[in-house]
């Protein structure tokens, strides 16, 4: 880390701390306002970009023990946001599946989301844009090694 401008490095740590802490607010409303948590949310979303997946890929992706995640999917099965089906290939495996149908709430925030952030986004020049996506990318990666190095600790 480059020590020649230590104030604008501190500001943009700073300013990522603030995005990170605004966004759980955020997930925490988002869930509170559909009636889960912020681990339910979460695991949908995993489950979103994932589609059908067993138990314990879901556990693996977010990195919850396994009984965690039974204890998630429970309560997303129960409130209508996952459904469980027998996997065709091991009958001992029980696919996790999202059903979309059933967040239109959460829809209806992520839309709004969506909408105001997309208008930030095209203020952007393309080349802006490359390097937010690699910054956001690069960060993400230094993130899940974080969280891997805390998993290796223990």
């Amino acid at each position: 880390m480059s020590t020649e401008n230590p104030t604008s490095i501190y500001d943009l740590m700073w300013a990522v701390r603030k995005f990170t802490r605004s966004s759980l607010i955020l997930q925490h409303m988002i869930a509170q306002d559909i009636g889960l948590n912020v681990t339910d949310t979460e695991c949908m979303d995993f489950l979103q970009e994932m589609g059908p997946s067993t138990a314990g890929a879901l556990a693996k992706a977010t990195r919850l023990t396994t009984g965690a995640i039974t204890n998630v999917i429970d309560r997303l099965e129960k409130a209508g946001f996952v459904k469980r089906s027998a996997d065709p290939t091991d009958r001992r495996k029980v696919i996790v599946t999202f059903v979309p149908d059933k967040h239109t709430n959460a829809k209806i925030h992520y839309a709004a989301l969506s909408t105001v952030v997309a208008e930030l986004f095209s203020t952007y020049t393309e080349e802006q844009l490359k390097f937010l996506t690699d910054h956001t990318n690069a960060l993400n990666e230094i993130y899940q090694e974080q969280a891997l190095k805390i998993k290796e600790d223990k």
